[in-house]
């Protein structure tokens, strides 16, 4: 669009959008620089504490136990009902396809690697502005920064999560928290995702005892649903900017994804 002018005058292109909204761009960007800083100072200040890297820690002992005595699960875990506790492992045997590298691999790559995958998948989507806000306040959240605190494995399937919608197959990779299943189904119209399922179920095999053990473990415990619910805001972080980059594209997806689970039921 162009401004009128008088003969003799050259016509000037007219000024992108106006106060409003470069005074929207600012408060944005302050606010996002705010989120920024207060999660980079609660996962510093943390560095020091005792419980920093503790889930980190319990899941390399479980893959030391998997090399040794061929289970990864504490003996009381296995012997009867039990609540939660310090130490107990859940996760299924497939994941330890990430735990025991981490025997040899050093400690900062625990970290560096998800962060890095996470963060490059989101930025390369170029969502707008205030999708940052949003998403951001979800990885501010208490029990959010408490998994990177932690070392929880959960800040591996947020980050499958967000190579999944660049790639499509790293979906199926949440399977390996199982109560994340709906988030590995996006993966699904993905000729790939079919492909790393089927590379993930040919790895389980040789842990077959290993699976009878962990759902002995998973009966035993106490561990309900809703156990996880306060890390799903984290979980489902990385699809805003992708739904928000593209929502027509999002939506088609999406609907691929219902009509292949349709399909399969």
């Amino acid at each position: 669009m162009t401004l009128a002018a008088p003969a003799g005058r050259p016509i000037l292109p007219a000024p992108a959008g106006g106060w409003r909204s470069r005074l929207v761009r600012i408060v944005l960007g302050l606010v996002v620089g705010l989120e920024v800083v207060w999660i980079a100072y609660a996962l510093a200040a943390s560095i020091g504490s005792p419980s920093f890297g503790l889930d980190y820690r319990w899941h390399v002992d479980a893959a030391r136990r998997l090399v040794e005595t061929g289970t990864p699960y504490l003996a009381w875990q296995l012997a009867g009902p039990y609540e939660i506790a310090n130490g107990a492992i859940l996760y299924p045997p497939i994941a330890f396809v990430l735990f025991v590298p981490f025997l040899v691999v050093p400690a900062p790559l625990w970290w560096i690697l998800p962060i890095g995958i996470t963060v490059g998948a989101m930025t390369r989507h170029r969502p707008p502005a205030w999708t940052w806000v949003v998403t951001l306040s979800l990885f501010g959240l208490e029990k959010s920064l408490n998994v990177y605190v932690f070392g929880n494995p959960t800040m591996w399937l947020v980050a499958a999560v967000a190579a999944g919608t660049i790639l499509g197959w790293p979906f199926a990779l949440v399977l390996a928290k199982p109560t994340f299943t709906p988030l590995a189904l996006l993966g699904m119209p993905r000729r790939a995702w079919w492909g790393a399922l089927g590379l993930m179920v040919l790895v389980s095999l040789p842990f077959a005892r290993v699976w009878a053990d962990w759902l002995l473990v998973v009966r035993n415990s106490d561990v309900t649903l809703a156990y996880n619910l306060p890390t799903v805001p984290l979980a489902v972080a990385p699809l805003i900017p992708w739904l928000a980059a593209d929502p027509a594209m999002a939506s088609r997806a999406l609907r691929r994804v219902r009509a292949r689970a349709g399909a399969a039921m």
